[in-house]
């Protein structure tokens, strides 16, 4: 009797448009849990790689270029039921800020998909704290 395939790796997506700070994101990632990540700083690709590939978790700069966090998402979310199935919502987000402001992170926080706002700098802490529960770590980290 053959054991079943292993299940693939939960996917995250992060959007920004410095590639440092998605570096960041992929490597914090990448090295603590046990999940894959694209990274992307145009916004338009990214939805593009969303509605092709399912997803954990989304990371998405709020003030983004052409193309803004939250309109992103809300595009995102509209989509992503009809090409994937079995979803039945989108991933859950989180946005990233330039400077946290408490009455911001305070709005974007009162709609139930937000998972989270990360204001910079970030750190490595910050970001597992986003994925926690939704991306498990690896043994020892």
């Amino acid at each position: 009797m053959e054991n079943p395939p292993p299940s693939p790796k939960p996917r995250v997506l992060a959007v920004h448009e410095d590639v440092g700070t998605l570096r960041l994101i992929r490597e914090t990632f990448v090295e603590f849990t046990e999940c894959e990540v694209d990274t992307s700083p145009n916004a338009e690709y990214a939805f593009e790689l969303a509605l092709q590939r399912s997803y954990a978790l989304l990371i998405f700069n709020l003030t983004q270029p052409v193309l803004p966090g939250e309109l992103l998402y809300g595009l995102i979310s509209k989509a992503y039921t009809h090409c994937h199935e079995g979803a039945r919502t989108a991933p859950p987000v989180v946005y990233v800020l330039e400077s946290l402001v408490a009455g911001r992170a305070a709005e974007l926080q009162r709609d139930a998909r937000v998972r989270g706002v990360l204001g910079k700098p970030l750190t490595i802490d910050r970001i597992l704290e986003c994925g926690k529960g939704i991306l498990a770590r690896k043994p020892g980290r």
